[in-house]
């Protein structure tokens, strides 16, 4: 019976073959498993919210969210290009993760892979490619592929803030930075060799010196893209009056200095709010006979602006004696 409808030998013969599948279907199962063990790890580790997700890196991933570079991930710009890059990179970091799991010490191996953007990184295909970048940027000419060349720059040097922008900074490149190189001595400064029109007329309101403060405080950084040097530029006047100063007797002795430059004074002094103070004092037309009264009584009060000697000599001219 078994013969004549063929259900025996049939399936004597497919258990045989299934069996020869066998290990072939379990190698390329452990192939699959593996494949998975290897891509899902590689895969969780190539992304933004991996870096990000240890609390120190959490300010840069916020800083990273409001840049150009947003949809950039870290390792595109943090791990230089090339497969044996990648894979050193990641077979360190997965000795950090164990490790770290096993309460264990970290290992310095991440280091040595793991570093502020490279210019193989920044250059790499499909993100900036020197030579196709031109050299002029609105009213600013700037060749990178020659600064790059000729001083061996890399694009952070100049760009540094562009991933991780911090508060007030943005992706313009700040004239601090030019004036590393151009500054009249290493490489040229003169603004027409930047600049392709160069302002024919003063910058800045003839009444700047005196308004200057508020808008300074608004936006420190649009006054470094000209007045590159902060220490020798703002400080010369803000942190450092002139000698004059420290007399002592300043506040007698000032007013030639301040007759011959006005602005200079009203740079850092109000005259509504400072030199008022003393230059309109309202003193009744009696005051020179009844001022003695006030005086005994409060006496610094008349030195905030006139100089004892001033009231001995008055009262040895008049033979008056001095409390």
């Amino acid at each position: 019976m078994s013969s004549q409808n063929g259900a025996g030998p049939g399936s004597s013969e497919k258990r045989p073959r299934l069996r020869r599948w066998l290990p072939l279907l379990a190698v390329v199962g452990a192939a699959f498993l593996l494949a998975a063990a290897v891509y899902v790890p590689v895969r969780l580790t190539s992304t933004t919210s991996y870096c990000t997700s240890c609390h120190q890196m959490q300010a840069a991933g916020t800083a990273l969210k409001h840049s150009v570079h947003r949809n950039v991930d870290c390792l595109a710009c943090h791990v230089d290009p090339g497969l044996s890059n990648a894979v050193r990179w990641r077979l360190a970091e997965s000795k950090n993760i164990w490790v770290t799991y096993l309460n264990m010490p970290v290992t310095k191996g991440m280091s040595n892979q793991v570093h502020t953007p490279s210019r193989a990184a920044c250059t790499r295909s499909g993100c900036h490619n020197l030579s196709s970048l031109g050299t002029t940027f609105g009213n600013v000419r700037m060749n990178h592929a020659r600064h790059v060349g000729m001083r061996g720059l890399t694009c952070i040097d100049c760009h540094g803030s562009v991933a991780h922008p911090t508060s007030g900074t943005g992706v313009q490149v700040s004239m601090t930075t030019c004036f590393m190189c151009h500054n009249g001595a290493a490489a040229p400064n003169q603004c027409s060799l930047c600049h392709v029109q160069t302002p024919t007329t003063a910058g800045h309101p003839a009444n700047y010196l005196k308004d200057h403060g508020r808008f300074a405080l608004l936006n420190e950084a649009e006054c470094l893209r000209c007045h590159h040097d902060k220490a020798a530029f703002c400080d010369a006047c803000h942190a450092k009056p002139t000698p004059a100063h420290y007399s002592g007797t300043w506040r007698y002795t000032h007013g030639p200095a301040a007759t011959a430059d006005r602005a200079a004074c009203l740079g850092c002094h109000s005259y509504q709010s400072f030199c008022i103070q003393c230059h309109q004092v309202d003193h009744p037309a009696d005051w020179v006979t009844t001022h003695g009264q006030f005086a005994g009584e409060a006496p610094k009060s008349c030195l905030v602006c006139h100089p004892r000697s001033m009231c001995v000599g008055c009262h040895q001219q008049r033979g008056v004696r001095l409390p």
